[in-house]
C-alpha cells in the first residue's frame, strides 16, 4: 500500500494485492452482502480502482457461504491491521465521522 498526502492534509491510499483492508461503509442497494466492519485481504485491484477482497479466514469463517467480495470501491475501505482494527486512530476512526472520498 502506498499513501499519497494531499495539500490539505488528507490521505489517499493506493492499495495493492496482499494489503489488509476494512470496510468503513456498507454496500448500497437493497441486497447488502458485505457491511461496515468486515475486513480481509486484497486479492485483485481492478483498473478502475475497485478491489476484490478475500473475507474467509479474516472477518468471516473459512467455511462461510460468502467468502469474498468483488469490485468493492476503494473509497469504502481503509487500511487495517491483522486483527481488523483501523490503522488510523482518533476522531477519524470513529464510524461515519470521516469525510467521504
Amino acid at each position: 500500500m502506498r499513501t499519497l498526502n494531499g495539500t490539505d492534509g488528507s490521505e489517499t491510499y493506493l492499495f495493492e494485492p496482499g494489503d489488509l483492508v476494512r470496510l468503513v461503509r456498507s454496500e448500497g442497494g437493497a441486497l447488502n452482502t458485505v457491511g461496515a466492519g468486515d475486513w480481509g485481504l486484497v486479492t485483485k485491484v481492478h483498473a478502475c480502482g475497485a478491489l476484490d477482497l478475500k473475507l474467509a479466514g479474516y472477518s468471516r469463517a473459512k467455511d462461510a457461504v460468502l467468502t469474498r467480495a468483488v469490485a468493492v470501491p476503494c473509497g469504502r475501505v481503509e487500511p487495517c491491521d491483522r486483527q481488523g482494527m483501523p490503522l488510523k486512530r482518533g476522531f477519524s476512526a470513529v464510524w461515519d465521522t470521516r469525510t467521504p472520498r
